[in-house]
């Protein structure tokens, strides 16, 4: 009975790591804002704009909290690597957090990983639940995500759906 109920509980959480990792093509994952990059031969600039600011409430967690503000402080100052790792520690101690998820994608898109930002943007989704605020963000950061990609009418529609929450 315990082997069936051990069993059963590794299929769980097997099933819920994957539940975020469901991302578009990846087309070209060198593509970061403001540059040029090439997409099917073709030389075409970035129209990708800055992440599109919602107020949201910082992360319940004080530890959570100062990670996310020096890695934001990291992105501001071009450093995506640092910020990244910072990132990636705040969500070790908030992993349900999809602020942090969302703040993790944009730093991977500004290093030009638009797979990793896809995946972390999925995830933020997936956690945003029924908080409306949350759930923009992580919309809104997929259109960017989607925009680096060269998906430009994808990305437009998801930012005229989700910008009316921008208050």
């Amino acid at each position: 009975m315990n082997i069936k109920l051990c069993i059963s509980l590794v299929c769980i959480i097997l099933i819920g790591g994957c539940a975020g990792n469901q991302g578009p093509k990846a087309t070209d994952s060198r593509a970061s804002s403001g540059k040029k990059f090439k997409s099917n031969g073709k030389t075409q600039p970035s129209a990708q704009t800055k992440p599109a600011k919602i107020r949201s409430t910082p992360p319940k967690n004080s530890a959570a909290k100062i990670l996310l503000a020096q890695a934001d402080t990291a992105l501001t100052q071009q450093a995506p690597v640092q910020a990244i790792a910072l990132l990636e520690r705040a969500i070790r101690i908030d992993p349900r957090e999809a602020l942090l998820w969302i703040r993790l994608s944009q730093a991977h898109l500004a290093q030009g990983h638009a797979t990793a930002a896809s995946q972390h943007a999925r995830k933020a989704i997936a956690l945003a639940g029924s908080d409306a605020v949350r759930t923009a963000q992580a919309w809104l950061q997929m259109a960017d995500v989607m925009e680096a990609q060269g998906e430009r009418q994808q990305a437009a529609s998801l930012r005229r759906r989700y910008l009316r929450f921008a208050g």
